[in-house]
């Protein structure tokens, strides 16, 4: 089978490779901004890609006007993040935090979830 990722297939390129890696673990990547208000959003575009150096790959993307979205602008300024995994009892919660709010808004606090955090 062959996809053209770029351009017929463009518009269904997230759910198409989404779909292709089963079960797919996801990344509740939690930063902090340079005032320290917590982001936490999830990401099914997550793995390890190595041990020796380790090395831990997600994607955050941009929004779609081209601005990075609240995690990497928040890495780019603090140079940290944490990766939290999920289980069934806070799926939920964390499809919650993917929600699209405004940056500086504590995802983790609309979730419902902040004192799992503390």
């Amino acid at each position: 089978m062959e996809l053209d990722l770029e351009n017929e297939s463009a518009s269904r390129a997230y759910s198409l490779l989404v779909n292709l890696v089963t079960p797919r673990p996801i990344a509740w990547v939690t930063t902090i901004t340079p005032e320290g208000i917590v982001n936490a959003a999830p990401f099914s575009f997550f793995n390890l890609l190595g041990a020796n150096p380790p090395i831990l790959g997600f994607c955050p993307g941009d929004r779609e006007e081209g601005i990075p979205k609240d995690t990497a602008r928040n890495i780019r300024s603090t140079h940290e993040f944490v990766v939290n995994l999920v289980d069934e009892a806070l799926a939920e919660a964390m499809n919650k935090t993917a929600a699209s709010v405004p940056y500086g808004v504590n995802e983790l606090a609309i979730a419902g979830c902040v004192k799992i955090f503390l």
